[in-house]
């Protein structure tokens, strides 16, 4: 369905010699459209994304109907013996997302030394971002 919608797509004509003035030039976007339909390996994003374990949970505010909200929980493979885990939460700022932490999770749950602090690493996405539920105003959907 994406590659038949890229396929459909009518580019309208840029000013000339306007670049990004007048919003995004058409020129350059039509690049874009090719490159994301003939040379963006999705499947290769996919793995990437799924290397790390996703979750939901719900989060309810003062006693209303929560949001979904998405997280990556990452535990270490091993932890050295007489220590423990120590419990880490990443959020990320506005824009953003938590894939901006994927490069940190390893150097956190798998230390290269012994004597190292080991962590849990907990990635959440803030509402309306990654895969979490955009927020909402009170009374919307039917609660009080």
């Amino acid at each position: 369905d994406l590659y038949r919608r890229i396929d459909q797509t009518r580019p309208v004509s840029s000013l000339e010699d306007s670049q990004f003035n007048y919003g995004f030039n058409s020129h350059y976007l039509q690049k874009v459209v090719s490159y994301w339909r003939n040379h963006f390996d999705w499947k290769k994003q996919v793995d990437k994304l799924n290397q790390y374990p996703h979750f939901k949970t719900n989060i309810e505010v003062n006693f209303c109907l929560g949001i979904d909200v998405h997280y990556v929980h990452v535990k270490p493979k091993r932890v050295p013996e007489g220590t423990c885990a120590i419990p880490l939460i990443m959020v990320h700022g506005w824009p953003g997302s938590f894939y901006e932490f994927y490069g940190l999770i390893p150097l956190l749950t798998e230390p290269s030394d012994q004597g190292d602090l080991v962590f849990e690493v907990v990635c959440p996405s803030i509402p309306g971002y990654g895969f979490s539920e955009a927020p909402r105003k009170k009374g919307q959907f039917g609660e009080d």
